[in-house]
């Protein structure tokens, strides 16, 4: 009689466990994973958390999450990771009633690009681990990482050789659109400049103060065409890295550029086209979008987005081809203009001829 009793009892907590667990498991159960910053730098390290809340008396003594991306960002702790064509996580938490855990997981940028969690899976079991349930909960959080700095001195040679022919055309007016702070009004200030609320406010004139650009605009073109051979992934990566910092140098400078790439934009799934892009802001913004070009194979022919039409605009081509058809046309829509062509190399030729009024820098990886 008292093992039957005992079978009941054991038959009653197992129903008794079945019913709670199939009509509350997932009630007040909340999974949140996060990056916690919005960008990093290649080779930087960064933070991903996982908050999952239990809010309710019903205890969880298992918990599974699991979740993707790409394998561009790889975790310190690799033991509850698993990397093929991306990374796969899942981690696992015991909850009490009412509890909440925060785990803080720490990553290292291996590789440029975007990154982003749309989905958490669950796995959960009940209190005697005799019942599993699945669910998901979705996510919304994402993650750039930005090229890696050039080394400023090696950027200085083709800057230095821009920005000559930039200024020997020098005009600077004030860009409307980069506000840079606030001043007292003088005399000589336009009244569009006035800033009312802020005077109204302090009782003094002020007038906005605005970066000052130069009208001298400049084309950066950045080509990314080849895509799953080591020596052109790494010849890529690098022209990325040289247009970006480029481009950084140059708005820094106060130059207006326009930037083009044959490269996909992760976003649109069109190729990178900015025709019009100024002031220091703007810098992390262009980062952001270098960070999110991929390279391929069969792209649109970078000799596509050549300017024209334009006798005084200058051109900068950053690509790893070595082809000569490629840079004979470029000098020939160059004409007399002196502009510039970057090619990133693994090592430079003996031989470099000058076409034209082209300045060619090799760039050694």
């Amino acid at each position: 009689m008292a093992a039957l009793g005992i079978l009941l009892l054991l038959a009653a907590l197992l129903f008794l466990q079945s019913f709670l667990y199939d009509r509350l498991w997932s009630k007040g159960l909340e999974v949140k994973v996060s990056f916690q910053e919005e960008y990093a730098v290649e080779d930087d390290t960064a933070l991903l958390a996982e908050v999952v809340v239990n809010d309710k008396l019903l205890p969880l003594p298992v918990v599974e999450i699991d979740f993707h991306m790409d394998k561009g960002l790889r975790f310190a702790d690799e033991a509850n990771t698993a990397v093929s064509d991306r990374s796969y996580r899942r981690d696992v938490f015991a909850l009490g009633a009412r509890q909440k855990i925060t785990r803080t997981l720490e990553f290292r940028c291996a590789r440029r690009g975007y990154y982003a969690i749309g989905q958490a899976g669950l796995d959960v079991r009940s209190l005697l681990l005799s019942k599993k349930y699945v669910g998901a909960s979705p996510q919304s959080t994402d993650f750039y990482v930005l090229p890696r700095p050039v080394p400023t001195q090696r950027i200085q040679i083709p800057f230095s050789q821009i920005m000559g022919s930039v200024l020997s055309r020098k005009k600077v007016y004030d860009d409307p659109f980069e506000f840079a702070g606030l001043r007292e009004y003088t005399k000589s200030d336009p009244m569009k400049y006035i800033n009312w609320k802020a005077t109204a406010k302090t009782g003094n004139m002020l007038v906005n103060i605005h970066e000052s650009t130069l009208s001298q605009k400049v084309a950066v073109l950045l080509d990314m065409e080849g895509l799953g051979v080591q020596q052109a992934d790494v010849l890529n990566e690098e022209a990325v890295r040289v247009a970006c910092a480029l481009c950084s140098r140059l708005l820094e400078a106060g130059v207006r550029l326009s930037v083009a790439s044959n490269g996909v934009d992760v976003h649109s799934g069109r190729p990178l086209d900015l025709p019009e892009v100024s002031g220091a802001g703007s810098v992390l913004s262009l980062r952001k979008s270098f960070a999110c070009l991929q390279a391929g194979n069969g792209l649109a022919p970078i000799q596509s987005f050549f300017p024209e039409g334009d006798s005084s605009l200058l051109c900068v081509l950053v690509s790893r081809s070595l082809r000569e058809d490629l840079a004979r046309e470029f000098a020939q829509r160059a004409g007399q203009r002196e502009w510039v062509h970057i090619t990133p190399c693994l090592e430079v030729p003996e031989e470099q001829p000058r076409l034209g009024a082209v300045h060619r820098f090799y760039w050694e990886v």
